[in-house]
């Protein structure tokens, strides 16, 4: 009589889930490293970030800064915690500075509230870099206030209640909310890591041989959605994600592969994102020089026995 080994589950926290991720799941990645994944989504960084502490999650997928900022106590928690970047994800940054009907200049931000995911993290700190380039300064010339994820900011917007934010919406979407783009990130910031995988650095050490399965199972699903001929068959994974919008599908698709937006070959490691995370904090006043090393917050091994074991 044949015996089955049961999946190992990994619980995994996001803001949303991307092309790998499902590309994982549909296409057998993860069940050929007999891995159950189950997919956890917040809509605001410090829920995501405080599951991981607690071991709600044990991983999460999230921009590079969140995980730079947290072990540096510089998130809500204000103790430093041991995480790690084990697993690459996106590079670049299309979020735009969106501001009210109202606002016609970055004058015009004086003495308003805008709107955050957390104001020490995240996209928070590209918009301070962006405001501080054009002589607006946080707490002297504006305010934050935190509300959530890009969905949460716009509605604060659309009430009143908030007269910018960085949002990740298309043009489209733009226009239809009455919103203007004040700035674009990508004329601001050329590299930023983002959508790669972290975890507790206690939990990574005591779950190597998980791990590497996990990650590998992520470089082949990144090869698929990267092979030209699966376009089509990406498309159609996407689509419940987008309520069946299929230009919306191919909206994301494009994205993934692009080579300033998408996913980094392989899932590489992003450093040159990751360094540009620390300076932008440092520009936003939240690091003080000198700048750590971009792998003070990394451990490849589990990345390169990963890579080194494809085969199998």
């Amino acid at each position: 009589m044949a015996t089955f080994m049961s999946e190992d589950l990994i619980r995994i926290g996001t803001f949303n889930k991307d092309a790998v991720v499902i590309a994982a799941q549909e296409r057998g990645f993860l069940k050929t490293e007999n891995i159950r994944i189950e997919m956890n989504t917040v809509t605001d960084s410090p829920t995501l970030m405080c599951n991981l502490i607690t071991g709600r999650y044990d991983v999460i997928l999230n921009n590079a800064d969140n995980v730079i900022a947290w072990t540096e106590g510089q998130g809500a928690d204000p103790t430093p915690n041991d995480f790690v970047i084990v697993l690459g994800g996106s590079r670049g940054l299309r979020h735009a500075l969106v501001v009210h009907s109202s606002v016609n200049n970055f004058n015009d931000l004086k003495g308003k509230i805008l709107a955050v995911d957390a104001p020490t993290t995240g996209y928070a700190i590209v918009m301070i870099c962006i405001l501080k380039q054009h002589g607006l300064e946080l707490n002297r010339d504006y305010a934050f206030k935190a509300f959530g994820n890009t969905t949460k900011r716009a509605e604060a917007i659309n009430r009143g209640e908030a007269w910018a934010g960085m949002l990740n919406f298309s043009d489209d979407e733009i226009q239809r909310l009455g919103f203007k783009v004040l700035a674009r990130s990508e004329d601001y910031v050329t590299d930023y890591a983002r959508g790669l995988a972290a975890t507790r650095r206690a939990w990574a050490d005591a779950n190597e041989e998980l791990l590497v399965r996990f990650v590998r199972a992520m470089i082949r699903a990144t090869d698929w959605v990267a092979d030209a001929k699966n376009k089509n068959s990406v498309i159609d994974l996407l689509l419940p994600e987008t309520k069946n919008s299929r230009a919306r599908a191919e909206e994301m698709y494009g994205e993934s592969i692009s080579p300033r937006f998408g996913f980094t070959p392989r899932s590489r490691i992003d450093m040159e994102g990751i360094r540009t995370v620390l300076e932008l904090r440092e520009t936003a006043g939240l690091i003080k020089p000198p700048v750590p090393e971009p792998r003070k917050y990394i451990d490849e091994r589990f990345y390169n026995k990963a890579l080194a074991t494809l085969d199998r």
